[in-house]
Order: structure tokens, then C-alpha cells, then sequence
């Protein structure tokens, strides 16, 4: 007999497949279908304009692959799922150079590395140094010169890697879907260390991103752990554990922090699946504080709040110091949010139907709000300056800017 906690753990399931327009269910007993809330009317306050749009490539049909765009140096650098890499110019748009990540292997290692009709990458975009670094569908990383798209250095990695590389001077660090964090050489691309976590039976397919700061880096597991690693030895300085699993069934186990993480003026803020979003001083290494939160989207920061994205699409703002909730809005539930971003007084993000919202950090009311693509933008927003980079489901990149 299934019990309420996982009755409600099924309807987050059934929620998610009616969003993605699949089911596990055919006939007719299907259940009835979980509806996403209509959009909420609002007084428009500002207005989202497009200042350009670029094709990159194709899109996925894997819901985990949520490739983003990177900044870096006055260019915009993007990956399509098919294999396609362009730097693009800030102002318009335009292509500076574009690469093709087949190109860069031979005959005998496409036919063994790469399966006919699976996406060719699978994590990105890192920009650091003069790299460009993806994670391809060979089980590899392959790094990219930034200044022409020339082939650097390929490296194998341990699982596949479904989050964004992170490029800090030296060290390249990329998670894998299998519970392992690796740095390699930024010059040559040979393993520096390898982290390794057990991760449980049953997990959700995704992986956080790790952050980088100063001299440690930070890690989100499928375990619902947390870990502040060395940068140079890649040795575990602090554990914490945000998500405490529960529940007699793998179902019900489900902790995995697969969102954005958030670090701002010396603190971490992470939350897990069915666990807990949390606060953490790194200098002391002492929890702030926590509460029982839900997300796989994961957090924000911005006006001394941390911003969570929970599980059934509901915003909810916490004070940064001592985890009071300070206001919530559940105008949007089961739009499949992404995760809020800080763009001057305001939090974007996006959901299902390729709306991108705008809303106020002082009081979470709606200020704007623009459709970009019908297709959807599972991978959220980016805010660099006063822009906002959004790429589509289907492979299209959209730069917005706030009017």
C-alpha cells in the first residue's frame, strides 16, 4: 500500500513526465493528469527586450542536458546538444568562430565513442584561461583554444558529465554523473586528482556544479552531501549533510543536490531533494542554518536573501543570515521553474513553456515577463552586466536585456 509521503513523492514524478509530454502509464487508467498553474496576470513594471538571437545547434531530448552559455573575455560562448560549439560576439551576436566537436575525433574513435542518435555533449560551457571546455557523449572532456576554436586537449573522465567544467587559472574541475570530482591540467589536460563519494542506488539524473573559491571547492552529491574539497590535493576539508534520507523504499530515499549551489560573502547556501536548504560559514566551517526545503533546480542570492526554486515550482525567499522565510510565492506551481537568478533589483529564471519572469527580491511580486521559445528553456538564465542569456530547448541562444 503506497503511504502518503510516497503518494506525494509519485505526484512530484507524474508532475515532471506530464511536463516533459511522456508518460509510464498507457490505456486508460492512466492517472489524471497533474496541470501546471496558467500564468498569473501582474501589472508589467519593465519590459524584457531581445537585443539579438543565434542558432547554435540542435536541441536535446534528454531533460538532464541543460547546456548553458559561458562569458568570458567580451565574448559569448555556447554548445548545442549535436556537437556544436560558437563564440559569438557580445554586442550582436555575431560568429567569431565555430567548431564542430566530431571533427576533433577519428573515424575509429566516433564509431566506438559515440552512439548513433545520443546527444554528442552532454556538459557545458566552461570559459576560464583560453579554454573552452565541454563534456561530450565519448565520456571525455575536450578543450577548445578560446581565442580560434582550435583543438587543445581531450581527457578521459570517469561517468558522464552533465554539469558545466569549471576553469580556474590552471585547473579544470568537472563532477560525474557517478559520484566522482576530478582537476586536471588546464595546459595539457592530464589528471591532477581524483575525489570519489558513494552515491545511492536510486538517484535523480543530474549533477550539481561545483564552485570554485580561492582555495577550495565546493561539491554537491546525490547522496545529499556536501563537500569542501582541497584545490590542489583534491583532499575533503569538511563534510555536511543537507539532504537526510528517509523512507523505507529507494523512492523515498531521494536526497540528490542537483541544483545550483550559491556562495556569497563567505557562505554556502545548497538544498537537496526532499531535505533541507541550508547555510554554511566556510571560515569556521559552521551550519548558519537550515530548514526543510525540496528543490531540484537549486538556489540563488542577492538583496542579503537566499532564493529557493523548490520541487513543485513554488519561490521562496530566505533571509541570508538566519534561514527566515521571508516571503513565498506559489503563483507558478508546476511550471518546472529554473533556478532564480540576480539581475539588479529583480530574480529571473525560467520554465516549461520558454517564459522567462522577472520578479521583485524586495517582495517576490511579478514585474515582467517575456515567452522566448516555445520549445522551453530548461537551462536556465544567465546574468552578466545588464544582460540576460537564455539558450532554448531547441538550441537557440536569446540575449535579453531589462527596459
Amino acid at each position: 500500500m503506497i503511504n502518503s509521503r510516497q503518494m506525494r513523492l509519485l505526484v512530484w514524478f507524474l508532475a515532471l513526465l506530464a511536463m516533459s509530454g511522456c508518460s509510464w502509464f498507457g490505456g486508460d487508467d492512466e492517472p489524471e493528469e497533474i496541470k501546471p498553474n496558467p500564468l498569473p496576470g501582474f501589472n508589467q513594471e519593465v519590459r524584457l527586450e531581445v537585443l539579438w538571437n543565434q542558432k547554435i545547434g540542435g536541441g536535446s531530448g534528454d531533460r538532464a542536458i541543460r547546456l548553458r552559455p559561458a562569458i568570458f573575455g567580451g565574448r559569448v560562448f555556447a554548445a548545442s546538444a549535436d556537437g556544436k560549439i560558437k563564440a559569438l560576439t557580445e554586442d550582436k551576436g555575431r560568429i567569431i568562430w565555430e567548431a564542430e566537436v566530431k571533427d576533433f575525433y577519428s573515424k575509429e574513435e566516433l564509431s566506438f565513442g559515440f552512439s548513433k542518435g545520443l546527444d554528442v555533449i552532454t556538459g557545458g560551457v566552461g570559459a576560464g584561461g583560453d579554454l573552452v571546455v565541454v563534456g561530450t557523449g565519448s565520456g571525455e572532456i575536450l578543450a577548445l583554444n578560446q581565442s580560434d576554436g582550435s583543438f587543445a586537449w581531450k581527457s578521459r573522465v570517469a561517468s558522464e558529465v552533465l554539469s558545466q567544467p569549471q576553469i580556474d587559472d590552471d585547473l579544470v574541475v568537472v563532477q560525474s554523473i557517478d559520484g566522482k570530482v576530478a582537476a586536471y591540467d588546464a595546459i595539457d589536460g592530464s589528471r591532477k586528482w581524483v575525489y570519489t563519494t558513494n552515491i545511492p542506488s536510486l538517484t535523480l539524473r543530474g549533477t550539481a556544479t561545483p564552485i570554485i573559491s580561492g582555495d577550495v571547492i565546493l561539491v554537491g552529491f546525490s547522496s545529499g552531501r556536501v563537500a569542501l574539497l582541497e584545490r590542489e590535493t583534491g583532499f575533503s576539508g569538511l563534510d555536511y549533510r543537507v539532504g537526510v534520507a528517509q523512507g523505507d523504499s529507494d523512492l523515498e530515499r531521494l536526497v540528490d543536490i542537483d541544483g545550483a549551489m550559491a556562495m556569497e560573502n563567505g557562505r554556502l547556501y545548497a538544498a537537496s531533494f526532499q531535505g533541507r536548504i541550508i547555510g554554511i560559514d566556510i571560515a569556521s566551517g559552521r551550519i548558519l542554518w537550515s530548514e526543510e526545503a525540496s528543490s531540484v533546480s537549486g538556489v540563488g542570492t542577492g538583496f542579503g536573501n537566499v532564493y529557493l526554486a523548490s520541487s513543485d515550482s513554488q519561490i521562496s525567499a530566505y533571509n541570508a543570515d538566519n534561514g527566515r522565510e521571508v516571503w513565498r510565492v506559489d503563483a507558478l506551481l508546476h511550471r518546472d521553474i529554473t533556478a532564480p537568478v540576480a539581475m539588479g533589483s529583480y530574480l529571473a529564471f525560467t520554465d516549461f513553456e520558454g517564459y522567462l519572469h522577472l520578479m521583485a527580491q524586495s517582495d517576490g511580486r511579478f514585474v515582467g515577463r517575456r515567452k522566448i521559445d516555445g520549445s522551453g528553456v530548461r537551462s536556465g538564465v544567465v546574468a552578466e552586466g545588464d544582460r540576460l542569456y537564455a539558450m532554448s530547448n531547441k538550441g537557440s541562444l536569446f540575449v535579453l536585456e531589462i527596459r
